[in-house]
């Protein structure tokens, strides 16, 4: 194990895998067909409900892989925004995508902090160094 792993990266793993683990389960009974179509109807999706499973199956690996996770916290959030939406025009409760949008977010955080590191303040601006703060200001 790696000697840099601390509880933040364990919890960021754990938040991540099991969010992954219930994407990928999701997205396979999308892809394999075994989602009921009254359901998909219910849904009003006109889209075959197979590319949706194809989208969260790959946004699932691409979060699990570490080169790639800061792509898959992006394609995550935008899979769980989309499911927000969704009930949300049907008029149905969209407190639990909401959730698992937050823990995505936490795990991201935990795991992989640097992807964060434009939220981050570097020092003074580009305006600031040039025309003193007076003018950044105004």
């Amino acid at each position: 194990m790696n000697a840099n792993w601390n509880w933040k990266t364990i919890a960021g793993w754990v938040l991540h895998g099991l969010i992954a683990g219930m994407m990928i389960m999701a997205g396979s009974a999308q892809v394999l067909g075994f989602f009921p179509p009254d359901q998909v109807a219910k849904m009003g999706l006109s889209l075959p409900i197979q590319v949706i499973g194809a989208g969260e199956l790959a946004s699932a690996v691409l979060l699990l892989t570490p080169r790639t996770s800061s792509l898959g916290l992006l394609l995550t959030s935008g899979f769980w925004g989309g499911a927000i939406c969704l009930h949300m025009s049907k008029g149905e409760p969209f407190v639990l995508q909401s959730v698992l949008l937050l823990l995505t977010w936490v795990g991201g955080y935990l795991r992989v902090p640097g992807a964060f590191g434009s939220f981050t303040v570097h020092g003074p601006s580009t305006l600031e160094r040039e025309y003193g703060r007076e003018a950044a200001v105004a």
